[in-house]
């Protein structure tokens, strides 16, 4: 039981165009076969196709799905990113002003909501010791990893990662910015789409996000939340561990057992680390 892990993830629809709720499903079809059990809030039009995608694959007893509207989350800080979207114009000498973040305030309010879920399935005592939040659209359906059908495995407890913490994962060694010119270059130092703790790490994370916040609301800004986890591990870094990825979604590679890292195909993209990464394993 020390080794299991929960998965805690979400969809809404928050009028992102770019994206279908079709293309989504298929971003989660692909890692969808991972036996761990999984948490999803949703929508109640998202829920029957949500469940269909984990039963094809004979996991719908490891599978809960909680609908919820977003607003009752926290429904104060929603009005007052709503407030300030709509006061302030987020899209001001940001460098991709047409970028969501910089335009839509739910958006911006649904991935302040991370922790938010895995606290609330915490309350619920729905989830292990050990929880893992994995974005519903990792992997992009095969952006890193290519082949769906290895995706037949659980994720388990790293030896090397303290659970006490959330670990959080950067795709540079360093990030020597000040939080104000960050949020104007918009370039990313820990990625939004995995981190990992146990049940009290993440009460405290969601705390601090809290916090977080409220600090931006105080200058009139929004973001999404990978700008906000950089200003909690400089607030308050006793809480949090950053790990050095290579590729944006390689952080799972701390999560999946070495006999079948061995054999997973991914692609080798943007580094000259996973190049020699299957070898190492071996």
């Amino acid at each position: 039981m020390q080794k299991e892990i929960t998965i805690v993830t979400a969809f809404y629809n928050v009028g992102r165009t770019t994206r279908s709720n079709e293309q989504y499903l298929s971003y989660f079809d692909f890692w969808a076969g991972l036996k761990n059990k999984v948490i999803i809030y949703t929508t109640d039009d998202m829920k029957e196709a949500i469940l269909e995608i984990r039963k094809k694959h004979n996991l719908e007893d490891k599978t809960i799905i909680i609908t919820k509207d977003l607003k009752e989350f926290d429904k104060e800080n929603f009005e007052k990113i709503q407030e300030t979207f709509n006061n302030y114009d987020q899209s001001l000498n940001r460098k991709h002003p047409k970028n969501i973040e910089c335009n839509n305030a739910m958006y911006c309010y649904l991935m302040y909501l991370k922790p938010f879920f895995v606290v609330d399935a915490i309350e619920k005592k729905l989830s292990s010791e050990n929880i893992i939040w994995l974005d519903f659209g990792f992997n992009h359906r095969d952006e890193f990893f290519t082949n769906k059908a290895e995706f037949n495995f659980l994720l388990e407890k790293p030896k090397n990662i303290n659970d006490k913490k959330i670990n959080f994962f950067s795709i540079k060694n360093e990030e020597k910015n000040t939080i104000p010119a960050i949020y104007y270059n918009m370039e990313i130092f820990i990625t939004g789409s995995i981190f990992y703790g146990n049940i009290n790490s993440w009460k405290i994370f969601k705390q601090d996000f809290e916090k977080c916040l409220n600090c931006f609301l105080s200058f009139n800004i929004v973001d999404d939340d990978q700008i906000m986890l950089l200003w909690c591990t400089r607030n308050n870094p006793d809480n949090y561990k950053i790990i050095r990825t290579y590729e944006w979604f390689g952080s799972l590679l701390s999560f999946i057992p070495d006999d079948i890292k061995s054999h997973l195909t991914f692609k080798r993209k943007n580094s000259k680390y996973y190049k020699t990464i299957k070898e190492e394993i071996k």
